[in-house]
C-alpha cells in the first residue's frame, strides 16, 4: 500500500484548502435550466414514501446498487464525515464517488469524483440520458420527481461502472430520504450526531428524528454510529438495529478516544494507535468526524479484505476539503470566515472553533437563515462570540440552489436585540459584509453564516485568505 500512498501524495496534498467552484459552461447552464426551470415544482401524490424514487431508478437499471456504498445520515457532520470517508478511500488507491448535499456554491459539488466536482459535460450527458425516465415516471402516475430525486439519479448513474465505492450523504432524515433506495446488503450505514432539525418533516423530539435517521440501517448489514449523549437516541438506534438484524458499532467522538487541538494553523488530532494527525478541515468537532470516518473505513477494509495503511490515513485526513466549512476568504481585503452552519447544533460547533482560534474575541456576524430554522436558539448559541449581528437575507430564486424562503432581516435584527445583542439591518448581503468589516478589529475576521444560500451570494470573486 505504501507505493499507492506515495503515488497519490503529490496530487492529494497539493489540493487547495478551499476549492473554487468551476466556471459556468454551456453544459452546466443546460443542467441548471432543466433542474431549476424546466422541471418546475414537484407534483403528484404525496405520502408515497420512496415509490417515485424507486420507479425512477428502476427505469435506469437501478444504478444505486452497482457499487458498494457508504450511506451517511445524521443532524451534524454528515458532509464532513462523507468527505473524510471519500478522501481516506482515495488515499488507499480506490476510485471513489461522493454524492453530497446541499452544495455550497455550485451544483457540481454534489457529484464528487476523484476528489473534485464531476465535469459539467459528464453531468449533462447523464442528465440527458435520465430525462426520458423522469418523464415516464410522471406519465405512469407517480408524479413529477423532485430536484433531489433527480440529482440522486444523476449521482447514482455517474458512479455506476466508474467507482469502486460510493459515499452517499442523505438529504433530510433517512427512512424516507430518496437516497435510501440503496438495497445492497453490504451497504455500510454511518450515523453522525443527532439533534433537532427539520422538525416539520422528521418529528418534534430527538427520539422521533433518530428513528428517521435509523431508517438507513441495512437489514442483516452493518452500521457505525456516533455514541449519543442522549439515552433516548441510543435506545432508538439500538432498538432499530436489533429489529433489522444490523450489527451496530458505537464510536466515541470525544476524549479520551479523540484528543484535538485547534489553532490558527488548523486542527491536529491524536487517536489511540496513531501518531498525531493534521486534518484538512478545521475544528474540534472535525476531530470527531474524522474518527467516525476512520472507523467506517476500517469496517469496509475488514469486510473487503484489504489493510488500512497508516500513511494513507495521514494523507487522507490531511487532504480532505469541503467548501463552506470554516472557510477563510478575503473580501474587500478583510479576512472573512464563511460557514454554512444553519442549526443550533452546527452553529455551536462553529462557535467552539472560533473560541479556540480567537480566544476571548467578540466578532461581527453576518447572519441570514432559511425560514423554519430556530432563530432564537441560533442567536443564543452565537451570542458569546458576537460583537455585532448584521442581519441580512438571501435571494430565493437566483443562482443554482432550489428556491428557499429567507427570514426577513428585520426579524433577525429584532430577535438579536431582544437577546441583548447589538444588531443592524443590511438586506443586501454584500453590503452586510462591508458593514460588518467596518466594525471589526483589523486582526479579527468577519463571520458569515446561517445558510449556504448566503455564502453563495457573498463568495463569488473572493480569494483564499
Amino acid at each position: 500500500m505504501t507505493g499507492v500512498v506515495e503515488a497519490m501524495s503529490s496530487k492529494a496534498l497539493q489540493q487547495p484548502a478551499s476549492v473554487d467552484p468551476p466556471p459556468s459552461s454551456a453544459a452546466l447552464d443546460r443542467v441548471l435550466r432543466y433542474l431549476l426551470e424546466e422541471m418546475g415544482p414537484q407534483q403528484g401524490p404525496t405520502g408515497a414514501g420512496l415509490d417515485r424514487a424507486r420507479a425512477l431508478l428502476a427505469a435506469l437499471g437501478d444504478p444505486q446498487d452497482r457499487y458498494p456504498a457508504v450511506h451517511v445520515a445524521g443532524t451534524a457532520g454528515k458532509g464532513s464525515v462523507s468527505v473524510f470517508v471519500a478522501s481516506l478511500l482515495r488515499a488507499h488507491g480506490f476510485q471513489v464517488g461522493a454524492h453530497l448535499s446541499p452544495h455550497a456554491y455550485c451544483l457540481l459539488e454534489r457529484f464528487q469524483m476523484d476528489g473534485g466536482p464531476a465535469p459539467a459535460e459528464l453531468v449533462d450527458a447523464e442528465l440527458q440520458r435520465i430525462r426520458p425516465a423522469v418523464a415516464a415516471v410522471e406519465r405512469a402516475g407517480h408524479g413529477r420527481p423532485s430536484f433531489f430525486e433527480v440529482t440522486n439519479a444523476i449521482a447514482f448513474s455517474l458512479f455506476a461502472g466508474r467507482v469502486d465505492y460510493g459515499v452517499i450523504e442523505t438529504g433530510v432524515g433517512g427512512l424516507l430520504d430518496s437516497t435510501n433506495t440503496i438495497a445492497r446488503a453490504d451497504k455500510l450505514a454511518v450515523i453522525t450526531p443527532i439533534g433537532l432539525d427539520h422538525q416539520e418533516l422528521l418529528g418534534t423530539t430527538v427520539a422521533e428524528i433518530a428513528r428517521q435517521k435509523a431508517g438507513i440501517f441495512p437489514v442483516g448489514g452493518r452500521a457505525v454510529a456516533a455514541r449519543p449523549r442522549s439515552a433516548e437516541v441510543a435506545d432508538v438506534l439500538t432498538a432499530e438495529a436489533a429489529r433489522r438484524g444490523c450489527d451496530l458499532g458505537w464510536v466515541d467522538l470525544g476524549p479520551p478516544a479523540v484528543r484535538a487541538r485547534t489553532g490558527p494553523d488548523g486542527t491536529d488530532i491524536l487517536l489511540r494507535g496513531h501518531p498525531p494527525l493534521r486534518l484538512g478541515l478545521t475544528g474540534r468537532h472535525q476531530a470527531g468526524n474524522a474518527r467516525l470516518a476512520l472507523r467506517a473505513v476500517e469496517a469496509i477494509a475488514a469486510r473487503d479484505a484489504w489493510t488500512v495503511d497508516a500513511d494513507a490515513v495521514r494523507l487522507g485526513l490531511r487532504s480532505t476539503t469541503l467548501p463552506g466549512r470554516f472557510e477563510r476568504r478575503l473580501i474587500g481585503g478583510r479576512t472573512t470566515l464563511l460557514d454554512g452552519a444553519h442549526n443550533p447544533m452546527k452553529l455551536a460547533a462553529l462557535v467552539a472553533t472560533l473560541q479556540e482560534v480567537y480566544p476571548g474575541a467578540r466578532l461581527p456576524w453576518v447572519l441570514a437563515l432559511k425560514q423554519g430554522k430556530d432563530l432564537h436558539a441560533a442567536l443564543e448559541v452565537i451570542a458569546p462570540t458576537a460583537a455585532l449581528v448584521v442581519a441580512t437575507e438571501f435571494a430565493t430564486e437566483d443562482g443554482d440552489h432550489p428556491a428557499a424562503a429567507s427570514v426577513p432581516a428585520t426579524q433577525i435584527a429584532m430577535a438579536a436585540r431582544e437577546r441583548g445583542l447589538q444588531a443592524v439591518v443590511e438586506e443586501e448581503p454584500a453590503c452586510a459584509v462591508t458593514r460588518a468589516s467596518q466594525h471589526a478589529d483589523l486582526d479579527l475576521p468577519v463571520v458569515v453564516s446561517g445558510s449556504f444560500h448566503l455564502l453563495a451570494t457573498v463568495r463569488p470573486g473572493t480569494t483564499a485568505a
